[in-house]
């Protein structure tokens, strides 16, 4: 009996323990509440991201950027993402899971270290909630970190958040991105709860059968 409780502790624990790793807090939106795994890159690599950026020499999760008008992560994080993609375009993407018809709040910091050069050298940044593009810039003047934060309703069971970029001379530094639904919760929902406390009812009661014999 006390072992079975036991193995439906752990489990239960491990239940909880897996919906808090599942993503990080940025923006002020709780690990549980966040659909962005390794929002920040405080792995200090692109864990959990995918995209051709993930494999491109020019685009690495660094620890500040000598060149940048803001030189240090976005708010003191440890970690950024440089995006320098040369000559052609790169993608940093995370899809989740989402409930058509909802609403999801989308949030990043970004920033450009480097001014267009007339000559031809370019840059570009395009970011997508899965066919709707939220931010589309192309050219753009070296600046410091901007928070940009939308509201867009998912369209399907799984929704990508996409960065599409380009920075012929320098890089694009993106930071704190956070994706947050109103149905996602850091806790089981009461479903959950009321599941798990019959199977130990169910298991108590077995048990008590089985001595009182």
């Amino acid at each position: 009996m006390r072992k079975s409780i036991t193995i439906l502790a752990l489990f239960f624990v491990s239940l909880l323990g897996a919906q808090r790793a599942m993503a990080d807090s940025c923006n002020g939106v709780s690990a549980g509440a966040n659909l962005i795994a390794n929002c920040a890159f405080g792995t200090g690599d692109f864990t959990s991201w995918s995209g051709t950026a993930t494999s491109d020499p020019f685009s690495f999760v660094d620890s500040g950027d000598p060149l940048a008008i803001g030189s240090t992560p976005y708010n003191g994080l440890p970690f950024e993402a440089a995006l320098g993609s040369i000559g052609t375009t790169d993608t940093l993407s995370q899809t989740f899971a989402t409930t058509p018809g909802d609403s999801y709040t989308i949030i990043f910091a970004l920033l450009n270290d480097t001014d267009p050069d007339p000559s031809g050298y370019n840059n570009s940044f395009v970011a997508a909630f899965g066919p709707t593009t939220l931010l589309s810039l192309g050219n753009a003047g070296a600046d410091a970190y901007t928070l940009y934060a939308y509201s867009e309703t998912a369209t399907g069971a799984s929704t990508t958040l996409s960065f599409t970029e380009e920075n012929d001379l320098g890089s694009w530094e993106l930071d704190s991105v956070s994706v947050q639904g109103p149905a996602v919760s850091s806790t089981p929902e009461p479903s959950t709860f009321l599941l798990l406390g019959s199977g130990i009812v169910a298991m108590a009661g077995a048990a008590r059968r089985r001595f009182a014999r």
